[in-house]
């Protein structure tokens, strides 16, 4: 499939979300993804927080995320989403006294790459074999240094 069966394109970019010039389909194989990426807004905001300081408190998150984005989160909905990311293996935590204090559960990069596994894992499960085969039609359509390009990705170790 074509850029121009998905629909008009600007710029290089097609309204679907298919990639469309060979510099903008080199950035989005080559970028670094971040928590951002991967998480919520306010996950990962929570995130960040708790590698800022190396460990935290939801009390302290709370503070923290009152300090750097000037709003004021309710502690029951940091403290469920804390839970939550230690449910999905990104916060672990340990109980000091009455209180959790999480940290991560392993670096950055290492959650960013088992978390983008698990969302295309989700999309493959959800649509089957349609989503491989857009997949495979993106990237038929990249040029052939992009391709190589993830060629090598796919080759690096983890």
């Amino acid at each position: 499939m074509t850029v121009a069966e998905h629909g008009p394109a600007r710029d290089g970019m097609v309204f679907d979300g298919m990639v469309g010039s060979g510099a903008r389909e080199e950035a989005a194989v080559t970028r670094i993804p971040r928590f951002e990426d991967v998480l919520g807004p306010l996950a990962a905001a929570i995130v960040r927080e708790v590698a800022g300081r190396g460990e935290a408190s939801v009390a302290e998150v709370v503070t923290g995320l009152r300090r750097s984005q000037q709003r004021d989160h309710a502690y029951t909905t940091i403290m469920t989403v804390m839970g939550r990311l230690h449910e999905k293996g990104v916060l672990a935590r340990e109980r000091r006294g009455r209180q959790y204090v999480y940290r991560l559960s392993a670096a950055e990069g290492e959650l960013i790459d088992r978390l983008s596994g698990l969302a295309v894992d989700r999309v493959v499960e959800r649509y089957g074999t349609a989503a491989l085969r857009h997949f495979a039609e993106r990237l038929a359509d990249l040029d052939p240094e992009t391709r190589r390009r993830l060629v090598e990705l796919a080759d690096e170790p983890q």
